[in-house]
């Protein structure tokens, strides 16, 4: 009996193959790497680690030990289970490879536009593939640009579709981790999001409302070439987070969506003196809903600018006395704890979302994160290199603030006792078995890695992206990454501990004439500001940190 399974299994072999058409197993479809000439089958994890009988092509075929580490040598057999040959005797073989992910495969030629393409989804845990026909583009800002390699997809499916227990809808994004090194950043501090923050104000209404995305890690082929490791996912939208639609009978319009997109007036420094309902873009936003000329012929920036005015203009009285008529404060407190937790520096201002539910009812905004490749310990920019000195922006102990003039505001005065509902809610979240103890975030992490790790997703992310210059020549090393966050996690969380919020303002800093409001307004933003909007005087001998030019981010290291 054993020498019968070495002839149909020989692992680590490498030899040469004639391909088949079409492999399937356990009723999925094997996907052919033309780079490694190795398929890849997606079985259910249980049968990982088992000396197990699978179907192949129909046939039942022998498999000892498993495991994803191996390359298993097959030969194609007829309906009998027969040995076939190819036109030399030889008999035919294959190699395959096996994964407990899902796999995604892209057919199509992909660009800037969307172009029609095929995808199929093999999702072990279900009876069989399913195949959907698409439209498909690169997406994306600076990952988008030319000289990239591992592109993030967005998917318009001809229908709705409902994708490993998420919503049911036609838009999707695989986000390809592009610049992360552990490439799964973005999904874990999203699941961590998802587990901590409080309902939106009108959760009553809306019980089904998501103030944030919900995601799959899946093994990704773009027609015959393996291309990585990747996070399906949701999108922020008026769907997801359940906004009222325009009213189409009235044309009036009820929920709406912003998303900021650079830094240029959009950590609410400088007040809004005109808007444009004709244009979809204001002051560093953008409108994602309505979509100006599909759901309506004007927009609406009101809600928006008039809160970001309360934010600035405001006395200390209404101020204190209206705030949570214009934010959701609740949420707001939590986005504050979560920026911190898992030092999010780019995502204040830039890279956030802020919603209207009914501004018919309530023009108050919520917000929610976006795009947090840039978090635990990594850096974004043009370079990955870790730096552990004090002060410099990726360390533990980086002394992040939350640069809103909201927030600022709140901190300063402490109005309504911000600043205590703020520590009692971090101390709540730091409890045993809430989202932010330690060892929740932890075992967070944790779960991300086992997966690509024991899938074997982690061996041919590294093959295939490693030294890439989409990560500026870093070397990509799964189990050096999780280390380095999990060791990140402790520290911060301990350094977060031994403060209290505010976290890094001192008297000095909270004394009204340290900052300057300035008034951005003006079409040319050639002067340089600090973090807090500060126009500085001079740019001569800058100090170590992080500054804005042109709504971008600058770095100073000395």
């Amino acid at each position: 009996m054993y020498l019968r399974y070495l002839l149909l299994v020989i692992s680590l072999i490498i030899t040469p193959t004639i391909s088949w058409s079409q492999i399937v197993i356990c009723n999925h479809a094997a996907v052919y790497n033309k780079e490694t000439d190795v398929w890849l089958a997606t079985i259910p994890e249980i049968h990982f680690g088992q000396n197990d009988t699978l179907v192949v092509n129909g046939n039942k075929q022998a498999f000892l030990n498993i495991c994803a580490d191996s390359i298993y040598t097959i030969t194609e057999t007829d309906q009998n289970g027969r040995p076939l040959s190819d036109v030399s005797g030889k008999e035919k073989k294959v190699r395959i490879q096996f994964t407990f992910l899902p796999i995604i495969t892209l057919r199509g030629d992909f660009g800037y536009d969307y172009k029609e393409a095929t995808v199929t989804i093999s999702d072990p845990d279900t009876p069989k593939d399913t195949t959907y026909t698409a439209n498909i583009k690169w997406r994306g800002g600076s990952t988008n640009t030319e000289n990239k390699h591992k592109r993030n997809y967005k998917i318009k499916f001809n229908n709705d579709v409902q994708l490993f227990g998420m919503r049911s809808d036609n838009n999707w994004m695989l986000d390809a981790g592009q610049a992360d090194v552990f490439r799964m950043r973005n999904r874990i501090a999203m699941d961590l999001w998802n587990s901590m923050a409080r309902q939106p104000y009108y959760a009553e209404q809306e019980p089904k409302a998501l103030n944030g995305v919900r995601g799959e890690i899946v093994e990704v082929f773009l027609n015959d070439e393996w291309r990585g490791i990747y996070n399906l996912s949701e999108f922020i939208d008026r769907k997801q987070m359940k906004l009222k639609k325009v009213d189409k009978q009235t044309n009036k319009i009820r929920g709406c969506l912003y998303k900021g997109v650079n830094w240029n007036n959009t950590k609410m420094f400088g007040t809004f003196t005109s808007y444009d309902n004709t244009k979809d873009v204001c002051y560093g936003f953008e409108l994602k809903y309505p979509e100006l000329g599909e759901d309506c012929d004007t927009v609406d920036w009101a809600p928006l600018v008039k809160a970001i005015n309360f934010a600035i203009n405001s006395s200390d009285v209404d101020f204190a006395q209206h705030v949570d008529n214009y934010f959701d404060m609740p949420v707001i407190i939590d986005y504050n704890i979560f920026f911190n937790v898992v030092n999010a520096v780019d995502n204040v201002g830039k890279n956030m979302y802020w919603a209207v539910y009914d501004k018919t009812q309530s023009q108050r905004i919520t917000p929610t994160p976006w795009d947090l490749d840039a978090t635990f310990g990594q850096r974004w920019g043009d370079y990955l290199i870790k730096e552990t000195v004090e002060g410099f922006y990726n360390s533990p102990e980086f002394k992040l603030d939350f640069e809103l003039m909201l927030t600022y505001r709140m901190f300063r005065d402490n109005f309504n006792n911000y600043n205590d509902k703020l520590n009692e809610r971090y101390k709540y979240l730091r409890q045993p078995g809430q989202p932010l103890h330690t060892d929740s975030i932890l075992s967070l992490v944790t779960h991300y890695y086992n997966k690509v790790k024991k899938s074997g997703a982690a061996k041919r992310e590294t093959r295939k992206w490693n030294g890439d210059s989409d990560v500026w020549g870093d070397v990509i090393n799964f189990k050096a990454e999780y280390e380095y966050i999990c060791d990140w996690i402790r520290k911060r969380m301990d350094f977060i501990d031994k403060k209290e919020f505010p976290l890094y303002y001192t008297q000095s800093y909270f004394d009204k004439l340290n900052i300057q409001i300035p008034t951005q307004n003006k079409s040319d933003y050639s002067d340089i500001h600090d973090l807090f909007g500060r126009t500085l005087k001079t740019t001569k001998n800058l100090k170590t940190g992080i500054y804005i030019r042109n709504g971008k981010k600058i770095v100073i290291r000395r």
